[in-house]
């Protein structure tokens, strides 16, 4: 029922009754104070009480706002346990739910067992049904059949007590069973057995989106335009403070005292109070300014942003809280602010930023601004340009780099196994008119009589191209705010650069994602500017991905069509899929030797980050396995101690 429009014509008809009645008191034959005051007094109570219920049900509609003191984080390997089990299971098949699980744990015990414990997969496959493929009974027990050792009665009233399914504990002892299998070791405490993702601390939800700390709006619209995020808007503090009114006159007309109803009045006054007017249109602007902005890697920067009441009114409570770029961390202060400006009043305050490589556009700042009771608010997004640039130096590795037998006509250090010009003894052949007199072997000649040539391994320039996998799916980490992989290989990728141009080898760039992120293989000083430029600058390899996806394999395409014949690929990816190793393998085979250098992305803490962990080092060994050379690059290590490690290990 619409209740407005029964009181209006209910109104009117109290309004016309009070005037004949004071007009002509006896016309209408009634007493109206013995009826329709009380009648007046219980609609009042009524009224209140319908006001109370209001309240009670309605939330407060206040403005939320971002959080941005922390980096965009990075999702982390297996968060996901179904998606891990993705990788293991046929995708030609259809799998029930409850099933699912189990098939995709046994063709993961099924890899390792083939690839880590020296069996077939018929054999694998048997040990899996006896259960003998594990000394863990829980895991032989939840992947095995009716042959499998089941659990002693001991072991199932302990795990009664711990109130946990028996299928979340068969998928955390299978999942650890396959990880020592593979030989990974879980961490301290364990895991949890379920591999649900981490939440982002700054959102409440849960939601797996990234919360960048700026407030975005539609563009095209007419808020967008004026900067108005959100019309004013009551926020329903008030709400229910006519209930003083409302009770104050009920209850005064129906006990007779002016007392009473005097407190009804002071009721309304309250709720005139909560309808004052809200923010001045255009009447605040803020302004930023970076102590520089083209600071160092890991340089701290100070932002200072600037508030100013435009207006000739009052403003009673301001909040505004700055656009940080979700790549920056705040490492010190706070990006908001919380204030009231007079007319025509200015007031500042100030944060710092670490910078890091990348172009950190700051967003606009989100201002929400309130009347003094409080009782409306609007939301506004404040412009105000600003960006940091930093470009980090070239530093290169100190470790040689594993690059595979290949030539081109330019002289430098990759060896051959033809003989020529070089440094290092090769062979001897017999002297033919024309040769060097400096390469012919005179002890020879004084020994025997005869002329000889000597002949030198011959070293020639190598043709490289780095590639980055700067697809979304890289940019994952082993904690939500750690250094994820794209990160790590961008910087890995510097060095690599700057040490095979000192060596003299010809070098490029190229990595999937949005824009044409290719630098062709050269040497040289203006070589090396453009490389540090695009490592740093280029949208592709953004600190943060994009929001466009890249097919590998199209990009893929486009690429061989402008490689050399025989380039080398450096290829740095964290082999969190398939996807890049189906890459790698298919360039290997077009003739471009590949070698991988993966950063390791993966933690230990849940099960589903074990099960990640155990798929990439699956992938690792099968593209071993295939001739590619694979470096694989722990978190906890520089990249110069991965490719020291990598030589010792492989040397022999």
């Amino acid at each position: 029922m619409n209740y407005r429009r029964l009181a209006a014509p209910l109104g009117v008809l109290a309004l016309g009754t009070s005037l004949v009645a004071i007009v002509a008191p006896g016309l209408l034959g009634v007493d109206l104070d013995r009826i329709v005051v009380p009648v007046v007094g219980v609609l009042a109570l009524l009224q209140a009480l319908r006001v109370i219920q209001r309240r009670r049900h309605a939330a407060l509609d206040e403005a939320g706002t971002p959080d941005p003191e922390l980096p965009f984080a990075t999702p982390v390997p297996g968060e996901d346990l179904d998606s891990v089990l993705d990788g293991f299971l046929d995708t030609r098949r259809t799998y029930y739910r409850g099933n699912r699980v189990r098939e995709g744990l046994r063709s993961a015990a099924v890899a390792v067992l083939t690839r880590y414990g020296g069996y077939s997969e018929a054999e694998a496959g048997a040990a899996l049904e006896a259960g003998t493929w594990t000394e863990d009974r829980v895991a032989a027990a939840f992947l095995g059949s009716g042959a499998a050792p089941g659990l002693p009665v001991r072991a199932r009233v302990r795990n009664w007590l711990r109130r946990e399914s028996p299928t979340r504990r068969g998928i955390r002892h299978a999942v650890d069973a396959i990880a020592g299998v593979a030989g990974f070791t879980s961490g301290p405490d364990g895991g949890t057995p379920d591999g649900i993702r981490d939440r982002d601390p700054r959102r409440e939800d849960g939601s797996d989106a990234p919360s960048s700390g700026v407030t975005t709006v539609e563009t095209g619209t007419e808020e967008a335009a004026s900067g108005v995020l959100r019309a004013p808007h009551p926020t329903g503090h008030w709400r229910g403070a006519s209930v003083v009114a409302l009770v104050g006159i009920g209850a005064g007309v129906l006990v007779r005292e002016p007392a009473v109803l005097l407190a009804g009045v002071v009721g309304v006054g309250y709720a005139a109070y909560a309808r004052s007017s809200a923010l001045p249109p255009g009447s605040v602007s803020i302004e930023r300014s970076l102590g520089t902005d083209r600071p160092d890697t890991g340089e701290d920067v100070e932002v200072t942003v600037a508030v100013e009441n435009g207006s000739d009114r009052y403003l009673p409570d301001l909040r505004l809280v700055d656009g940080v770029p979700g790549s920056l961390a705040v490492a010190d202060g706070s990006p908001r602010l919380g204030t009231a400006l007079r007319p025509g009043e200015r007031t500042t305050f100030s944060y710092t930023v670490t910078a890091r490589r990348g172009i950190h556009r700051f967003g606009p700042a989100l201002l929400v601004a309130r009347d003094l009771p409080g009782a409306v608010e609007e939301e506004r997004l404040l412009p105000a340009e600003t960006a940091l640039t930093c470009v980090p130096s070239l530093r290169p590795v100190t470790e040689p780099v594993p690059l595979r037998e290949q030539a081109t006509q330019y002289a430098g250090r990759v060896e051959t196994p033809s003989g020529g010009e070089g440094v290092e003894f090769h062979a001897t052949r017999e002297y033919r008119p024309g040769d060097p007199l400096s390469r012919i072997d005179w002890n020879r000649r004084a020994r025997t009589g005869t002329f000889t040539t000597v002949e030198f391994r011959e070293e020639r320039a190598a043709t490289i191209v780095l590639v980055v996998d700067a697809r979304e799916s890289a940019y994952v980490s082993p904690a939500p705010h750690a250094p994820h992989a794209v990160d790590r290989a961008i910087d890995a990728a510097g060095g690599l650069f700057a040490a095979l141009t000192d060596a003299g080898d010809r070098v490029g760039i190229a990595a999937p994602g949005p824009g044409d992120c290719w630098l062709a293989p050269g040497s040289g000083v203006d070589h090396r500017v453009e490389a540090r430029e695009l490592l740093a600058t280029h949208p592709a390899l953004s600190p943060v991905p994009g929001e466009r996806r890249s097919l590998v394999f199209r990009w893929g395409d486009r690429l061989r069509k402008r490689l050399p014949p025989g380039t080398q690929i450096l290829f740095l990816t964290p082999l969190c899929e398939d996807s890049g190793v189906r890459f790698a393998r298919r360039l290997d085979e077009y003739g471009y030797p590949v070698t991988v250098l993966s950063p390791d992305p993966t933690a230990d803490r849940t099960t589903g980050h074990r099960l990640a962990r155990v798929a990439r080092g699956l992938r690792i060994s099968s593209l071993r396995g295939t001739g590619v050379p694979v470096v694989d690059w722990p978190r906890e290590e520089t990249v110069d101690r991965a490719l020291a490690r990598y030589h010792e290990r492989w040397s022999g």
